[in-house]
């Protein structure tokens, strides 16, 4: 029983900005305790491109040098709240390691957006752009540089695909007219959260993906997951 943000920019309009990174063990846990598979990369495969989104998008924290969560490109955090500093004197008390919180977040001015000045909830906008959305962080820029179309009330039904099985475009439906329409694509990025992405694919049949498009395992869709 989840809900779906069909809206421009998805789920990155309503979210925590927590903003972890999988550790090193995370890419081996059936090397580690037996259970499901090891990716077939590893983290220091993925680290470039970690380093890559946090010098896109900003995310404060601060360098802890802990095996299995690994330090980012972090803006300084927030000065600890007077609560959090109970909590942290109780767990080094306990031996329990408390570090602050990395979010999505920037404390210091950052590609032409400003400083968080701690106004609101974040996952409820920022007027600042302060906190990471795809419409403000990424969409925007993309727009002034006139060289994107944006499409939007567009509900994508299924990938296209030609002959060989590549994909050609995506269909989708138009939410203002209720209209089938079109669009060819020499790339097409699926990119719409986990319940979706998996309703795209499902539906992307043709004699060369009978099961829809990455389904020759017959999981798309199965063993979904929560995550922050």
């Amino acid at each position: 029983d989840w809900w779906r943000a069909r809206m421009l920019g998805g789920r990155t309009n309503h979210w925590g900005r927590i903003s972890l990174r999988f550790g090193p063990d995370d890419f081996r846990r059936k090397s580690l305790d037996g259970l499901g598979d090891d990716w077939p990369i590893t983290y220091e495969d993925v680290k470039p491109w970690y380093d890559e989104v946090d010098k896109l998008v900003g995310i404060f924290g601060s360098i802890e040098n802990l095996p299995n969560d690994p330090d980012g490109i972090f803006h300084d955090a927030p000065a600890p709240r007077y609560y959090e500093h109970l909590v942290k004197q109780t767990s080094d008390k306990m031996g329990v390691t408390c570090i602050p919180a990395r979010l999505s977040i920037i404390t210091k001015p950052h590609n032409g957006r400003a400083p968080c000045h701690y106004c609101g909830q974040c996952n409820r906008g920022c007027m600042t752009n302060s906190n990471f959305s795809s419409p403000n962080v990424l969409i925007l820029p993309a727009l002034r540089t006139g060289r994107l179309k944006l499409v939007t009330n567009a509900m994508a039904r299924e990938v296209l695909t030609g002959a060989d099985g590549s994909a050609t475009g995506v269909a989708y439906i138009d939410k203002t007219t209720g209209e089938d329409r079109e669009v060819r694509a020499r790339v097409v990025v699926v990119a719409a959260s986990a319940c979706e992405s998996a309703r795209i694919l499902l539906n992307s049949k043709s004699s060369r993906h009978p099961n829809g498009i990455g389904n020759q395992s017959g999981v798309v869709g199965k063993y979904l997951t929560d995550t922050t």
